[in-house]
């Protein structure tokens, strides 16, 4: 392990994020014996603990420098936290929360009378482990990370499963396709981590994926320059302007879209002040904020720090 300083006190990190991405992988394969509930909008009641009312869990938001997201609400210093997704509203939070003594689970808070939630898990996702969500900038789909069997023929793990917004709470969950760590842009672009390749050559690749019905029919894998490795947990932009990544289950990357629809040279972003052990980078739905893992809890920064790396015509 190595120590960083920040603000003045020791705070420990393990030695790799490729350790962590493992140890993520290992405790979302492990699953329970109970068969899930039945799909439902749970109910939820108004925290009484902090009454927290506004944008972003209450929270006052972040400049250029890092900061812990939602601490003893979301990031709590006892567990692990890592991935989270805002509806484009604002309205609802879900993202994933795991101990050393438990599965992996897929947690939620939404704002009911004008007051958030306390953070529940989500009913339809219990009986197996979950993790990894993203909710479409059109507000209309959940996606998330499942242990549950994949249909015969299709694919296997890690893979998503996907639910459909109706007018009385979420769907039954089918299956959408193999990947890990899911994010989508405004026009509906979605992009994830090819897993096809991993058990052949080891290596993962950032992909854009043809949907049909929720479905994922076709990885389109990108070509992004001055970078080498294994490409995983790619962050589309919500304009599509730019993609975050991680390289070898390290540090963070940024690449913005050219003119002519292509992708500039990857940049690092511990160059650029980000802490190498940051990693699983996700932009609000507004493009205001950057959310990403470190230190077992989920951080945040203002997004200024990336648009101002935009290269200048």
């Amino acid at each position: 392990m190595s120590v960083l300083m920040t603000e003045g006190r020791a705070v420990y990190r393990p030695a790799s994020n490729a350790i962590l991405l493992v140890v993520m992988l290992l405790v979302l394969s492990g699953c329970a014996n109970a068969e899930p509930k039945a799909a439902s909008e749970p109910a939820s009641t108004p925290t009484t603990a902090a009454q927290l009312s506004g944008p972003y869990l209450g929270q006052e938001p972040p400049g250029v420098t890092p900061e812990v997201f939602a601490p003893g609400i979301v990031s709590d210093p006892s567990l692990f936290e890592y991935s989270g997704t805002f509806s484009p509203d604002g309205s609802e939070y879900y993202f994933n929360r795991m101990s050393a003594d438990s599965q992996n689970k897929l947690l939620f808070t939404r704002i009911v009378d004008g007051v958030w939630t306390t953070p529940e898990q989500l009913a339809l996702t219990v009986g197996y482990t979950a993790g990894e969500p993203h909710l479409t900038l059109d507000n209309k789909r959940l996606y998330f990370m499942w242990k549950r069997p994949v249909p015969e023929g299709k694919p296997g793990w890690p893979v998503y499963y996907v639910v459909d917004r109706t007018a009385v709470g979420w769907s039954e969950p089918h299956y959408a396709g193999q990947g890990m760590f899911l994010s989508s842009s405004r026009d509906g672009q979605i992009y994830t981590t090819d897993m096809s390749s991993s058990t052949t050559n080891g290596k993962t690749y950032l992909a854009r994926v043809t949907v049909a019905d929720g479905v994922f029919v076709n990885y389109e894998r990108l070509t992004i320059p001055n970078a080498s490795g294994s490409y995983a947990h790619p962050c589309i932009a919500p304009d599509g302007s730019y993609l975050l990544f991680d390289v070898d289950g390290s540090h963070l990357f940024v690449s913005f879209r050219e003119a002519d629809g292509t992708w500039g040279d990857a940049m690092d972003l511990t160059k650029h002040g980000f802490d190498p052990m940051a990693g699983g980078a996700c932009v609000s739905p507004d493009g205001k904020y950057l959310f990403f893992g470190l230190k077992d809890d989920i951080w945040w920064v203002d997004s200024r720090v990336v648009e101002e790396l935009r290269p200048t015509e």
